[in-house]
């Protein structure tokens, strides 16, 4: 009963400084090269420009370069680089990923890998995402487990 209460304890302590940080991105996909491989498989590279506001009050621009390989239409690789820019224009640079799912929806990891400013203080952070097409728009959401550190940082963005 005490390793319990006490794992009880741990789990409500440390639920209580976490803080789910969802950011909102939107644009337009430009498609820079395609080319067919195999009649099966398929590379393409594209460019995401968007804007993107977050649950902390925060706004920017976002721009990212993607590499996908797709067999029959399926996502067997994708790898992308991203670039976002706040409304003080501090910086951070991120890398996604995402495996084994649909062309035109998903879901995949992505982590922050480099950034500006008081931001540096985010690398590392990993985050969930999901994104959908249509057309040549994307909408993509992305929520993040955080810590109170990390939402008074994002929080104290000037605006």
């Amino acid at each position: 009963m005490k390793y319990i209460l006490i794992i009880f304890y741990f789990s409500i302590t440390f639920k209580a400084y976490n803080f789910e940080y969802t950011r909102t991105v939107s644009g337009k996909r430009t498609i820079i090269t395609s080319f067919d491989i195999t009649e099966d498989e398929k590379f393409v590279n594209f460019v995401l420009d968007g804007t993107f506001t977050d649950n902390l009050g925060n706004y920017g621009y976002s721009k990212s370069n993607t590499t996908v390989l797709l067999n029959n239409g399926e996502v067997l690789r994708l790898e992308g680089f991203g670039k976002y820019t706040f409304q003080n224009k501090e910086v951070f640079y991120t890398r996604g990923v995402r495996n084994k799912q649909e062309q035109n929806s998903g879901v995949g990891e992505n982590e922050i890998i480099g950034a500006t400013g008081s931001l540096k203080e985010l690398i590392g952070m990993k985050c969930t995402y999901a994104i959908k097409f249509l057309e040549d728009y994307y909408f993509w959401i992305q929520k993040c487990e955080i810590t109170e550190n990390q939402k008074k940082l994002l929080g104290n963005i000037s605006k």
